[in-house]
């Protein structure tokens, strides 16, 4: 799923039965231009500094910050209760053909990916962020009228920004030959 429309900081979607945030950001004064033009990165996984990547790294800290802190605020609408944010981690990574993360969860309360500069794929899913509940405990098949074993998937778009409670667990679906994607990878910190 990709939502396209402008949402304020902290604007919580629940998506499916578990809260998170997808929202595009405005990037101007944020992101870095070029930023593949001038990272030429042999293979298919590279990180590179913060500051290649983003001008305004307090700006983009403090949108990780905001969307992590209204899904730790949602405790009292059936949301995951986490510690208040007061900080993020934040990695600037390459995508590029050939990637992939099979499964994987965070010990942080929240992770988040804002995507800076995408060259698409053909395939509509590649290089997704893919998340799943995983208490259904078996198969990630959905179960009729319970959001667990669903998946929501964060298609990559420049300007898009994602916060998913870190105990989800999140695998990015193959990057294909010719995609590339430099995206800014944030954990919480409480």
């Amino acid at each position: 799923m990709t939502v396209t429309n402008e949402r304020p900081a902290g604007a919580v979607t629940r998506h499916w039965g578990t809260a998170s945030t997808i929202r595009q950001i405005d990037l101007a004064g944020i992101a870095r231009d070029n930023i593949l033009g001038r990272h030429d990165t042999p293979g298919p996984f590279a990180t590179v500094p913060l500051a290649d990547v983003v001008a305004d790294i307090e700006a983009l800290r403090q949108a990780f910050v905001a969307d992590m802190n209204a899904l730790s605020a949602r405790a009292a609408q059936g949301g995951t209760r986490g510690r208040h944010v007061t900080d993020v981690d934040m990695e600037a990574q390459i995508w590029r053909g050939g990637y992939e993360r099979p499964m994987f969860a965070v010990p942080n309360d929240y992770i988040g990916w804002c995507f800076i500069e995408v060259v698409p794929p053909q395939e509509a899913d590649a290089g997704t962020v893919a998340v799943f509940d995983p208490r259904a405990g078996s198969a990630m098949t959905a179960m009729p009228g319970l959001p667990w074993g669903r998946q929501l998937t964060v298609t990559p778009a420049a300007g898009s920004l994602a916060v998913v409670p870190g105990w989800l667990t999140c695998s990015i679906v193959p990057v294909e030959k010719g995609e590339a994607i430099v995206v800014v990878v944030a954990t919480s910190i409480s």
